[in-house]
């Protein structure tokens, strides 16, 4: 229920003597909020009652009891009761108050405790704190915030001067005058707000806004505009981890205001160790239940916190409520929860279910293919690839992708002639690229462990291929490689023509070592060590072969 229409006047209302000064400050006493029943509505009486006594009628006018209550029936409101923090503003609005007392109020053993605050109607963030006191009766202790409110208010003509000059862009004025309302009254927080806003305005030195915020929070600790300026001042020096007390206080000034509750729950999962958020939003959510937006925030942060079965859960209950949440954000999220969870079944099933209901989204199907792909099932990755690529459907890093693939598959023989017809097609990625280095690594190795003179020449083919594509950062283990399957093919080729006493084949071993001696230096920076090991070897294996020419070709 919220407060509306217009005021309805009392008859008490219109019996009452006095007319108010067309420029007194009109100021409405609310019922205090209490756990004992009419000790809010005493407090009331008392603090409204002593505020006629204490303050001039022509400066200011205190709302009778009667237009309040006139207005609270009308709009079909209890008036025994403290009303929610909106519903006093709206309240207030209606009486055309320009300022209203709030405040809680409870007994104690040796008579009542009261805590009282002064708001600005026209913003009920506007909060000057007037005390807590403790007394004998609700009549005591309006004594004494009457008193304290009587100082409060000589802060107030010097807020709205600064409120003026800062709207004006007078910014020197707005902040001499907020030190002005701060001389007249030391615990002013209304004008130090109004000094804030100003230093917001000007961008200045986030330091100088932490200095003030700090100043702000000090007199009133629950101040939602000193919390909200602690807590991006926080942000702008760095200080993470009293940005996040700062906007947890933040938010139990209002804990049942949504709005704030996204806020500051989005400000916590980017600041911090999204396990921090996790609290603060299960209160939220169970202060609202069913409410969709909280609900889509408490997914994110279980998914940060890497909470799955519970974001699993969550994510189900969201798309029960309301079938759109099924997005492509939806389907991509929760695909790659199931991966990090080690569920890759679930993974490529997801993502899927997203394909089908969103069959053009590049992103979904490269979760459906990677999870495919975790899941052991390459054959089936590779098919979705291929069908995608025949459709001229954009997908991440294709082309590394079918090469990663096919290599999975065993399809060596299909690895080289793909990394080169990608290239050739303008495929200018580093990934392709190292793609191309590893499959000549794997055929070094290969020609390394038979000693066949068929697999040297495959790994020299693919090497020679790699070395030639390679970026700068790998050219060096290119050629490195490349010399070192020089020196072992010359090597094979070698023992090859001893044993058939081949002029041919020493040779060919001979031009392997000279190959060997060009390249090795070149790589030599990936691998000094072993590059100087088999230049060694290549300085007593090219002897040997000059050697056997002289024997084998006469």
């Amino acid at each position: 229920m919220a407060l509306g229409g217009t005021l309805v006047p009392s008859v008490a209302s219109a019996q009452y003597n006095r007319v108010p000064d067309p420029n007194a400050k009109r100021v409405m006493v609310a019922v205090f909020r209490s756990g004992e029943k009419g000790l809010g509505v005493q407090a009331a009486d008392a603090v409204r009652s002593r505020m006629n006594s204490e303050f001039p009628f022509k400066q200011v006018y205190v709302l009778p009891k009667q237009d309040i209550t006139a207005t609270l029936e009308a709009s079909g409101f209890p008036v025994t009761e403290a009303l929610e923090p909106h519903d006093q503003k709206a309240l207030a609005t209606l009486l055309r108050a320009d300022e209203y007392v709030t405040g809680t109020v409870s007994k104690t053993a040796t008579g009542v405790k009261v805590e009282a605050s002064l708001v600005l109607a026209r913003d009920n963030s506007l909060v000057q704190p007037l005390g807590t006191y403790e007394a004998k009766s609700v009549g005591d202790a309006s004594s004494l915030i009457a008193k304290e409110l009587k100082e409060a208010r000589k802060q107030l003509e010097f807020e709205q001067k600064c409120t003026n000059a800062g709207r004006q862009g007078q910014y020197d004025a707005a902040i001499a005058a907020a030190k002005e309302g701060i001389t007249a009254y030391p615990k002013a927080t209304l004008t130090r707000i109004c000094w804030a806003n100003v230093l917001i305005t000007q961008k200045a030195p986030a330091a100088q806004q932490l200095e003030i915020a700090k100043e702000i929070t000090s007199i009133d600790p629950k101040s939602r505009p000193g919390l909200a300026i602690l807590a991006q001042s926080y942000r702008d020096t760095n200080q993470g981890d009293s940005a996040v007390v700062t906007l947890t206080r933040l938010l139990a000034t209002d804990p049942k205001n949504p709005r704030l509750q996204k806020d500051v729950v989005d400000a916590l999962v980017v600041l911090a160790n999204p396990k921090v958020a996790r609290p603060v939003i299960d209160e939220a959510v169970q202060a609202n239940p069913g409410d969709p937006e909280l609900l889509k925030l408490r997914w994110f942060i279980l998914l940060a916190t890497r909470e799955f079965k519970e974001a699993f859960a969550q994510g189900d209950e969201l798309v029960k409520l309301d079938t759109s949440f099924a997005d492509t954000t939806y389907f991509i999220r929760t695909a790659r929860a199931y991966t990090a969870d080690s569920q890759f079944q679930k993974a490529a099933e997801t993502a899927a279910k997203g394909v089908a209901k969103f069959p053009t989204n590049s992103a979904l199907i490269y979760e459906q293919i990677v999870g495919l792909r975790a899941a052991g099932q390459n054959q089936q990755a590779l098919e979705a690839l291929d069908k995608a690529i025949a459709a001229k459907q954009p997908v991440e890093d294709a082309s590394t992708l079918r090469i990663t693939l096919l290599k999975d598959l065993g399809k060596a023989d299909e690895v080289l002639p793909a990394i080169k017809a990608a290239i050739a097609a303008g495929d200018t990625t580093s990934n392709l690229r190292l793609l191309a280095l590893q499959s000549g690594n794997e055929a070094y190795r290969k020609a390394a462990g038979s000693k066949s003179l068929e697999d040297f020449a495959v790994a020299v083919d693919v090497l020679k291929y790699a070395e030639s594509v390679a970026p700068n950062t790998l050219k060096a283990q290119a050629q490195f490689l490349l010399g070192a399957t020089y020196v072992q093919f010359g090597q094979a080729k070698l023992s090859a023509a001893d044993a058939a006493k081949s002029c041919p084949l020493t040779k060919e071993a001979k031009d392997l070592f000279v190959e060997a001696q060009i390249m090795l230096p070149r790589g030599g920076s990936f691998a000094p060590e072993q590059m100087r090991t088999l230049m060694g070897a290549v300085m007593q294996l090219d002897p040997a072969a000059d050697a056997r020419l002289k024997v084998y070709c006469k």
